[in-house]
């Protein structure tokens, strides 16, 4: 259309002859960067490629991406990118709605996902739950729409083995029974989140739970959580093989319960506020664990004296 008019334009005057042209030329824009619906993946990789995104190809065929600013992407790129029949690596960082991960939703084959400052809902993942060869997702800075109760649109991916979730509050308890219904997980990793002692209690429905990663809760208000009432509950996780705890004041007759889990093989400490003199008693009362553990830093020290009073 715009190139059958370009004939028209040389008979107007000259001023006007140089206003339609820029009216043309902007109307012209948004096909510049648009593909045909039948685009393959060497087309999209280089239109994905313009705006920024981390393109990794085997045999011609895109396996991985990475996207570090997906707000300079089209709803329209989100629809090429889920025309990827053979990505198994994605990571967006920004720019991701409810919208556009309906988009994604034929990626089929995509095993490992990671999002940072998603705007997604919990009815949002509803779209994950067709990505059957999903194994690994993390979710950072969820957003204060997203409570985790959503999780349980995963809880039909056969192969879901690695959860994580940090850096909103919003996260909370009923998230954790949402958490739960993921029995086949054998790795979680919550941390800057909002659960209290009682989404941690709902953790123990998990059958096959090896691997646990709990941080503190993102506030500097009560309740705190890990707290020693954490270790309590803990220690009922038979399933347990490597724990680790942040961001904490824990004792040593806390941490001893923990050898009540016959097969646990790593104990991290991170951040946790307790004498180097108990750790080493702690190692004894521990003998078949490897326990490693370093000392708050003063950033951990603000919210573990917010949390827990001054010694």
């Amino acid at each position: 259309m715009t190139a059958a008019l370009l004939p028209r334009v040389h008979r107007l005057p000259c001023c006007r002859r140089a206003f339609v042209r820029a009216i043309l030329c902007a109307c012209a824009l948004p096909l510049l960067g648009t593909l045909p619906a039948s685009a393959d993946d060497a087309e999209i990789a280089r239109l994905l490629k313009g705006k920024g995104v981390e393109v990794t190809e085997t045999k011609g065929k895109i396996t991985a991406l990475t996207v570090p600013d997906g707000t300079r992407l089209t709803d329209d790129d989100f629809r090429q990118l889920g025309r990827l029949e053979h990505l198994r690596t994605l990571s967006v960082n920004k720019g991701l709605t409810n919208e556009r991960l309906t988009l994604l939703s034929g990626l089929t084959a995509l095993e490992y996902l990671q999002t940072n400052l998603m705007d997604v809902t919990d009815d949002g993942l509803k779209p994950l739950g067709r990505l059957t060869n999903l194994q690994n997702v993390k979710f950072f800075h969820p957003g204060k729409e997203f409570t985790g109760t959503g999780l349980a649109h995963l809880s039909g991916l056969p192969k879901l083995e690695r959860l994580t979730v940090a850096g909103s509050l919003a996260v909370n308890d009923d998230g954790m029974a949402a958490v739960a219904k993921l029995t086949g997980l054998r790795e979680f990793r919550m941390w800057h989140a909002g659960p209290t002692q009682e989404g941690v209690k709902k953790l123990k429905e998990l059958p096959r739970l090896k691997s646990l990663h709990l941080g503190q809760r993102l506030t500097y208000k009560p309740p705190a959580c890990p707290t020693d009432e954490t270790i309590g509950l803990l220690a009922e996780f038979q399933s347990l093989e490597t724990l680790q705890l942040d961001e904490a004041r824990l004792t040593r007759q806390a941490l001893q319960q923990l050898k009540q889990l016959p097969g646990l093989k790593k104990l991290t400490l991170g951040g946790i506020d307790i004498p180097p003199e108990e750790i080493e008693r702690l190692k004894k009362d521990l003998p078949g664990v490897t326990v490693e553990w370093t000392e708050p830093s003063d950033a951990y020290r603000k919210r573990i004296r917010a949390l827990f009073g001054d010694k």
